[in-house]
């Protein structure tokens, strides 16, 4: 009898952790501020610069492929990242003059430039920052006759657990 209480309780106890686990998720909030944050980061982009035509998002939640089931658990662990690809007016130097904007704006916000690398033997630099767990990318290509110039930003929210979003995916 003793047993099948503590087993009574201990599924109880499972469940009711599982639904206080998909209450605790911050997906949502973390959309909102990472689209808010892409808007900024467009908004620091010189009028001079300023794209023609809006620009080009890509919104969503992720996660990591859970190792152990292909079943998507409360628990998983999601951030949200937007991508957003900028064409700036076009003219020489285009692509680099508007991501030095947009970091003079995020280092003066309080992000901490980690690191740049190079790309597409040369042409392309994705510069990070960081700042409070959450992680944005600018990619800019240096000038080139005849290649268009495009700027990509990319911003990846701290991590939270899925909760009840069964449409975030691996």
């Amino acid at each position: 009898m003793r047993r099948l209480l503590a087993a009574a309780l201990l599924g109880i106890a499972l469940v009711l952790s599982s639904c206080a686990s998909a209450g605790d998720s911050r997906i949502e909030e973390y959309e909102a501020e990472a689209e808010s944050l892409v808007d900024e980061m467009i908004a620091l982009i010189p009028a001079d610069l300023a794209p023609a035509i809006e620009p080009d998002a890509e919104s969503r939640g992720r996660m990591v492929p859970n190792p152990v089931s292909a079943d998507p658990s409360p628990d998983d662990s999601v951030w949200w990242q937007v991508d957003v690809y900028v064409e700036p007016v076009q003219r020489p130097a285009a692509s680099e003059d508007a991501a030095s904007a947009i970091a003079s704006g995020l280092i003066a916000g309080g992000w901490e430039h980690t690191d740049a690398r190079e790309t597409g033997e040369g042409r392309r630099t994705a510069d990070a920052y960081t700042k409070d767990d959450w992680f944005v990318e600018v990619t800019w290509v240096r000038s080139e006759e005849g290649k268009f110039e495009t700027v990509e930003l990319s911003v990846l929210s701290p991590k939270t657990i899925r909760g009840d979003h069964d449409e975030i995916r691996s």
